[in-house]
C-alpha cells in the first residue's frame, strides 16, 4: 500500500474552524496520506450577525443538537468511506456525544481510532476504553510518527504522548517537549476534496469553511495567565510545568504567509479573528507584522484581551491597523471573586480604564461575565451589574453559567468543599451544549434574577439604551419582594 491510499478521516464536532484539527490535517496531507475532515454540524446559523438573534438563542435554550438521521449519515459516511484511521478531536462538552457513536464506529475491526485534544489530555484514564490510541498534549509530532509507524507496521510503545490500548493493559506513555518552533507547521489546505460537513441532515461533499465571512487564526500559544477555572492552568502545572506559560510566537512571515494563501482560498472573508489567548504581541514584532498586513491584507480585525494589557499606545496603533472590535474576558463586578476564586488580578477601575481606552479610539468590546457562580454572594453579584452600568456604551456581552472542567483548580475546589456531587459535575461537564450560555432553570431565585437582569442589559447596552436608574428601580424591587416575574415581563418582548 502506498502513502495515497493510506486513508485518514479526522472527525470534528461543531467546529468548522478546528485550528488543531486543521493544523494536522495539514502534516499529514503533506506527508504524503490520504486524509479527510468531516465537520459534524458547523452550525451555519450561528453565523449569524445579529447579535440580539444570538442572545435570544441561547437564552431560549435553542440549541442545534444532534439528530438521529445526523447521526445515522455520519455512521454510513464513515462505513462507505471506510478509512483505516479515524483521529476524532474532542472538547469535553462533546464527549457523550462521541461515546454514543463509538460503539458503532468500533464495529469496523480494522479501523483504528485515536483520540486527542482537551477532554483526552485533561481526563485520560477514563478516555482510553474509548479508543486505540489517545494523544495526551500537543500532537504535531505524535501524531505523524504514530500514523507513520503503524503505515509501516513497525512497534509503537514507546511514542511519547500517545496511550495505547491494548485491551488487557494501558500502556501510557511520558510526554514530550512542547513544540518550541511553530512557523515550522503547514497553512491549512482548504479543498472541496478534502472537506465534506454534515448540515441540517445533509452530508455535503465540499468545505464548510469556504461559506465563512471570518477567517481565525493564532499568532502564538501559551498564556500567562492562571485563572482557576481555565484548563491551560493543569498544562502550566502539570504537563508543561514553567513552559506552556511562556508564550511561544510564530514568525511574522509566518503568519502572513497563512493569512495571504487562505484570503486567496477563501472567497468570502471580510475579516480576521485573532484567537491568541491574550493578544499581546511584543511591540516589535506587532509593528512588523501590522506594517505589512495593512498593506498586503487590510482587513478589520478582532482580537482578545485581559484588562489592563491594552495601553493607549497599542490601542491606538491597533486601531490604525484595522481593529474593529475586541474580546475583554471581566467575569465578575465582584474584585473579591476575581481575587480569590478566579485568581484574576486587577481592579474595577482597571477594567473601566480599559473601556474607556477601546471606547476612545472607536474599538467595540465584547466582555465576557460568569454567572452562576456558588462562591458569589447575591451582593456580589449585584457588584458585577454595578459595573456592566459603568462601562461605556454601545457594547455587547457573552453571558456563562460557571463550568467545571476536568482537572481545573476550581473543580477540585467545588468537589472539595462538597458544593457539587461527582454526578452533578459530570451532568454539567459533558452535557451536549452548543448555544446555550447561562443556566434558566435554576432553583435559585436571586441567581433566575440576575441571569434574566444580566440578559436585558445585553439587549440595552448594545444599543446604548442602559440607563442606570431604570436598573436600580428594577434591582430594588427585587429585594424588596423577591420575585423573578417582573424581570421575566420586562425582558419578554426581546425574546420573542
Amino acid at each position: 500500500m502506498n502513502k495515497s491510499d493510506y486513508k485518514i478521516l479526522f472527525v470534528t464536532f461543531f467546529n468548522d474552524e478546528a485550528l488543531g484539527v486543521r493544523c494536522l490535517h495539514s502534516i499529514l496531507h503533506n506527508n504524503g496520506y490520504n486524509v479527510k475532515m468531516l465537520f459534524l454540524k458547523v452550525n451555519l446559523s450561528t453565523r449569524c450577525r445579529d447579535y440580539k438573534e444570538r442572545v435570544k438563542k441561547s437564552f431560549n435554550n435553542n440549541v442545534d443538537y444532534l439528530t438521529d438521521k445526523e447521526l445515522l449519515l455520519c455512521k454510513e459516511f464513515v462505513f462507505d468511506y471506510k478509512p483505516n484511521m479515524l483521529a476524532v478531536s474532542l472538547v469535553s462538552s462533546n464527549y457523550m456525544l462521541y461515546k454514543r457513536i463509538y460503539s458503532e464506529l468500533r464495529s469496523l475491526t480494522d479501523l483504528k481510532i485515536v483520540i486527542g485534544g482537551w477532554q483526552p489530555t485533561l481526563n485520560p484514564e477514563e478516555c482510553i476504553a474509548f479508543c486505540d490510541y489517545l494523544c495526551v498534549g500537543e500532537g504535531e509530532k505524535a501524531l505523524p510518527e504514530l500514523v507513520d509507524k503503524i503505515f509501516n507496521n513497525q512497534p509503537v510503545d514507546d511514542l511519547k504522548n500517545i496511550w495505547i490500548n491494548k485491551g488487557d493493559r494501558i500502556i501510557r506513555n511520558p510526554i514530550r517537549p512542547l513544540v518550541e518552533d511553530l512557523s515550522l507547521e503547514p497553512v491549512p489546505v482548504f479543498e472541496d476534496e478534502l472537506s465534506c460537513y454534515i448540515e441540517n441532515e445533509e452530508l455535503i461533499h465540499a468545505e464548510p469553511y469556504k461559506t465563512n465571512t471570518r477567517y481565525g487564526i493564532i499568532t502564538g500559544r501559551g498564556c500567562p495567565y492562571s485563572c482557576t477555572y481555565c484548563s491551560n492552568v493543569y498544562m502550566a502545572k502539570e504537563l508543561y510545568p514553567k513552559k506552556w506559560q511562556r508564550v511561544r510566537r510564530r514568525t511574522v512571515e509566518h503568519v502572513m504567509s497563512e493569512l495571504i494563501e487562505t484570503r486567496s482560498k477563501l472567497p468570502y472573508i471580510e475579516s480576521i479573528n485573532f484567537y491568541d489567548e491574550v493578544f499581546m504581541p511584543k511591540e516589535d514584532w506587532a509593528k512588523s507584522f501590522f506594517d505589512r498586513y495593512v498593506k498586503e491584507i487590510g482587513l478589520p480585525f478582532y482580537c482578545e484581551f485581559y484588562p489592563g494589557t491594552c495601553n493607549e499606545k497599542k490601542a491606538k496603533m491597533l486601531k490604525e491597523a484595522g481593529l474593529v472590535g475586541v474580546w475583554l474576558g471581566v467575569q465578575s463586578g465582584s474584585e473579591r471573586i476575581r481575587k480569590e476564586i478566579f485568581k484574576r488580578h486587577y481592579k474595577n477601575a482597571d477594567v473601566i480604564k480599559q473601556a474607556q481606552i477601546f471606547y476612545k479610539y472607536g474599538i467595540s468590546v465584547r466582555y465576557d461575565f460568569i454567572l452562576d457562580n456558588p462562591f458569589e454572594t447575591f451582593e456580589e453579584s449585584l457588584e458585577t451589574i454595578n459595573l456592566m452600568m459603568e462601562l461605556p456604551q454601545p457594547y455587547s456581552m457573552n453571558i456563562f453559567s460557571l463550568k467545571y472542567f476536568p482537572k481545573t483548580d476550581i473543580t477540585a475546589t467545588v468537589l472539595n468543599e462538597g458544593l457539587i456531587s461527582e454526578e452533578e459535575l459530570s451532568d454539567q461537564t459533558y452535557k451536549e451544549e452548543v448555544n446555550v450560555a447561562i443556566t434558566l432553570d435554576n432553583e435559585d431565585n436571586d441567581r433566575n434574577f440576575i441571569n434574566h437582569l444580566a440578559t436585558y442589559i445585553s439587549f440595552l447596552s448594545v444599543d446604548s439604551r442602559l440607563k442606570k436608574k431604570e436598573i436600580s428601580s428594577i434591582v430594588d424591587n427585587y429585594i424588596l419582594h423577591k420575585r423573578v416575574q417582573p424581570i421575566q415581563e420586562v425582558l419578554k418582548p426581546y425574546l420573542v
